[in-house]
């Protein structure tokens, strides 16, 4: 994707052969988080409202807290969506964005869009969506061979 001044949301597309349940579980299980969103595994309670977290174990096997989060629209095998709170740096507070995952039932799997934003009233906001746009461009395709190694069944 390319940035533009006009353009406040990262975003990353990927086609996915497989059920719309299965991508769910790709989003929803923790187990299966890990193995593309940087070693965090998500726990949430599913609530609207309700606090989401990605966490992950450090080398003693402690779980530290990475990006907090909170539920802000959950349809299951449809659209996910979170408000996202990225910690306070020395150079701007915190500021808040939203996650959208996206569903779109295709004839042979579901294509999935990942939105993140809008990055337009942040202070930084050239520096937020670019490292968005850089970690959801990591993320898709760990997404889709994690997707094709938990589901595919040799024929």
């Amino acid at each position: 994707m390319t940035l533009s001044e006009h353009n406040s949301w990262a975003q990353a597309t990927g086609f996915l052969r497989t059920s719309a349940s299965n991508v769910w579980k790709l989003l929803t299980d923790p187990k299966l988080t890990e193995h593309y969103m940087y070693n965090c595994q998500l726990h949430a309670d599913w609530q609207i409202g309700g606090q989401a977290v990605w966490k992950a174990q450090d080398e003693k096997g402690n779980w530290i807290d990475h990006v907090k989060a909170q539920v802000l629209l959950y349809e299951p095998y449809r659209h996910l969506a979170f408000i996202i709170m990225h910690q306070a740096t020395a150079e701007r507070p915190e500021v808040k964005s939203e996650l959208h995952y996206t569903l779109e039932p295709k004839t042979d799997g579901i294509q999935l869009t990942i939105k993140q934003g809008n990055f337009t009233d942040l202070k930084q906001d050239d520096e937020l969506l670019e490292r968005c746009q850089q970690g959801w461009d990591f993320v898709m395709p760990m997404l889709i061979e994690t997707c094709h190694h938990v589901f595919d069944k040799p024929t």
